[in-house]
């Protein structure tokens, strides 16, 4: 056997070790494999499922090691109102909003907190005067709050810095007093004038009292007049206040004529006999452009902080105006010295029709003022800012041209889809050119600018041609997603959630995918997080010339208890697009409370086409922000409002099959899409703005006005 092993001791031991590498690269083989198959199934997050009818885990002997138990992570009690432990407030009431861990017991003064699913809640609490204290238990721990409530008369008032005012301008004075004040007064230069209150929402506390005066003309020096006193009077207790200086400048009337040129791409403007700030759909713009004289002094408006030119026209346009989010004030019109001709002849050029426009082209003297009013339409209450209407009455729209004392060439309509027919006719100081509408209620929005060659050009929207029912091909729709960049919009109950412009992004992409996939053709104001002022939205909507526009946002509030839905329209031409909207949505039950009204927001104030401004539920409201923040409750919100514009541009849909039913009906409008007589809606109890508050109490810290809106687009 010796003699076997040494006479094959290389082939043996050549086998041994064949044998023994094989083993090896077996055993290798398998490591290998496991942990390729341990990380493909970290890679991949690929939960595998053994079956019971594969291979079974061989028994050992081996006790099993307990693994050591993870500790649950709490969430922890974050309180997003109050900011500060310690506040000082003047209203009754207050919001204490926060988010927790929803598995623990919350409870605030011993009483248990009612949160949603996520741990959100949001709080009314009655203050009484004095120190009120709000102790958290939670987790073991308390963590206490202190609401201070100081009984306030006046909590604001302005002018509340030195101003110097032109000769013969009016300025407006404006105290934020209690709503039950038995008197708010102003003496100024030796006269007192008891100050109106403002109009103001259900559970306000306190509202704006205003008033105005008019300071001396034909000084040939400055003048300091003193400042104003603020005096208001409320159960028993009077507190008065009083302002910096006013300064009276040299009249600068004693130069001469003076001419108001507007220079940016379109003046609002405003009541001439008034003093006030109110935006009202009765007015119009006025383009680039456009010359006047000016008459009197400037309006100076504390509430805004605006001023204004007065016109000989007998409007007012900005001298300069707020641009937000920018700081930086936009230059409406400019002053010069300056003659202008006494009359202006205006001559129709031409006159076209396609598609989408109606557009009229006029030679004129000069640029003078004008005016555009769909009339005849009756308004809720205009003296209280309030033009809710209750359905479209208007038969036709006027353009009334200031100076003129001609208005030259033929206004005939044959099968016209917006005109029957055009009228001149002198009144007061001007003339009128009538254009009558095909059917009451039948406008879709207007613009005007002067062209390289100095003529006036006037845009007409023609009605939507919808030649199948929901099918929007063909039509045009900007959708607006309100906020972005740095202007974040209102926050939400909790601090790592999407605040309200990133909220208005995504429903916006939401109801872009809706709408388009009934055949629209969809644009969007921003398409990610950017900032964008409010005039050039504007000027956006306008350059695109839609067919309709929706702008998208969510609305907040101080107060806990403040919640729903809310659909507005500026001009009347837009009532019906918001109907539509706001009856879609209300079939989705999506909010306890839902409203349709009239409002000036920024964005709706354009006029190229109807624009339907939606406040989609309030994101301070625990009930309002468990939709917002829910995916799948936006998609049906998208839905809604998208059933909702496709149901306004059915109600053009044209059958040219049978010719006595043309046109498509529901329960909300008549024949042609027109609306039925209803009885006048109540009106918004709302102030038109909230002054630049200077608060006279040292140690009081101001408390947030409600939000109904935002103020990028209430400007």
């Amino acid at each position: 056997m010796k003699k076997f092993f040494k006479r094959h001791k290389t082939p043996i031991t050549l086998a041994i070790t064949a044998v023994f590498a094989v083993i090896l690269g077996i055993i290798f083989a398998l490591a290998v494999a496991e942990d390729a198959k341990e990380i493909f199934m970290e890679e991949s997050n690929i939960s595998y499922v053994s079956s019971s009818n594969s291979s079974t885990e061989e028994p050992t002997n081996e006790p099993s090691v307990p693994s050591e138990p993870q500790e649950e992570v709490v969430a922890p009690l974050v309180i997003t109102s109050p900011t500060q432990k310690d506040v000082t407030v003047s209203q009754t009431h207050f919001a204490i909003s926060g988010t927790s861990d929803p598995k623990l017991p919350l409870t605030m003064n011993g009483a248990e907190v009612e949160r949603l699913a996520g741990g959100e809640f949001s709080l009314d609490v009655e203050l009484v005067p004095g120190k009120n204290t709000f102790t958290f238990d939670y987790n073991g721990e308390q963590t206490t709050y202190i609401v201070r409530y100081n009984f306030t008369v006046i909590k604001a008032y302005a002018p509340y810095e030195k101003q110097s005012y032109e000769a013969g301008s009016s300025f407006v004075v404006v105290a934020l007093a209690r709503i039950d004040s038995s008197s708010v007064t102003a003496t100024f230069n030796g006269k007192t004038i008891k100050l109106t209150p403002q109009a103001y929402k259900e559970g306000e506390e306190f509202t704006n009292f205003t008033g105005s005066f008019t300071l001396p003309t034909k000084n040939e020096s400055n003048l300091n007049l003193g400042g104003v006193k603020f005096t208001g009077t409320c159960n028993g207790l009077t507190k008065s206040y009083t302002s910096p200086a006013i300064t009276c400048l040299r009249d600068k009337s004693l130069d001469g004529t003076q001419v108001v040129e507007i220079v940016a791409t379109q003046a609002e403007t405003f009541n001439g006999n008034t003093t006030d700030d109110w935006s009202r759909p009765t007015n119009s713009y006025l383009p680039k452009g456009t010359v006047d004289y000016k008459v009197g002094g400037i309006v100076y408006e504390a509430e805004s902080g605006n001023s204004y030119y007065n016109l000989r026209c007998g409007k007012r346009v900005y001298i300069d105006k707020k641009n937000a989010p920018d700081t930086t004030r936009v230059t409406v019109s400019k002053l010069y010295q300056g003659e202008l001709p006494e009359y202006n002849t205006i001559s129709l050029y031409q006159g076209e029709v396609d598609d989408k426009h109606t557009v009229l082209t006029f030679d004129t003297d000069w640029k003078a003022p004008f005016a555009v009013e769909l009339g005849p339409q009756s308004y809720t209450n205009p003296s209280k800012q309030e033009y809710t209407i209750s359905g479209a009455t208007y038969s036709y729209i006027d353009i009334k041209f200031y100076y003129a004392n001609a208005i030259e060439g033929e206004f005939v309509f044959y099968d016209h889809p917006l005109f029957t027919k055009g009228e001149v006719f002198a009144k007061n100081d001007g003339y009128v050119l009538r254009l009558h509408l095909n059917a009451v209620g039948a406008f879709y929005g207007w613009n005007a600018e002067y062209n390289s060659a100095g003529q006036l050009v006037f845009k007409f929207l023609n009605p939507p041609t919808v030649t199948k029912k929901d099918d929007l091909t063909g039509i045009k729709i900007v959708i607006d997603p309100g906020h972005g960049g740095r202007d974040v919009g209102a926050l939400g109950l909790r601090p790592d959630t999407n605040p309200e412009a990133e909220r208005n992004l995504s429903l916006a992409y939401k109801l872009k995918a809706k709408l388009e996939s009934y055949g629209a053709t969809v644009i969007m104001t921003r398409t990610n997080d950017v900032e964008l002022s409010s005039d050039a939205r504007c000027e956006f909507l306008r350059s695109a010339a839609p067919d309709l526009c929706i702008s998208i946002h969510h609305d907040s509030s101080t107060r806990a208890s403040a919640d729903g839905g809310s659909f507005f329209y500026f001009t009347p031409f837009s009532e019906k697009a918001v109907t539509y909207v706001y009856n879609s949505t209300a079939k989705g039950n999506f909010y306890k409370e839902m409203k349709k009204s009239w409002h000036y927001f920024y964005l709706a104030r354009v006029t190229s086409c109807p624009v339907v401004l939606t406040e989609n539920g309030f994101i301070s409201n625990p009930d309002d922000f468990a939709g917002i923040i829910s995916e799948s409750t936006n998609n049906k919100k998208a839905e809604k409002i998208a059933l909702g514009v496709l149901d306004y541009f059915n109600s053009f849909y044209k059958n040219v099959a049978n010719d006595d039913d043309n046109s498509y009906n529901d329960d909300n409008y008549g024949p042609n899409g027109q609306p039925p007589v209803q009885e006048p809606e109540p009106p918004i109890e709302e102030p038109p703005t909230q002054p630049p508050v200077q608060d006279p109490e040292e140690d009081l810290e101001q408390e947030e006005n409600d939000k109904t809106g935002d103020e990028n687009e209430k400007q």
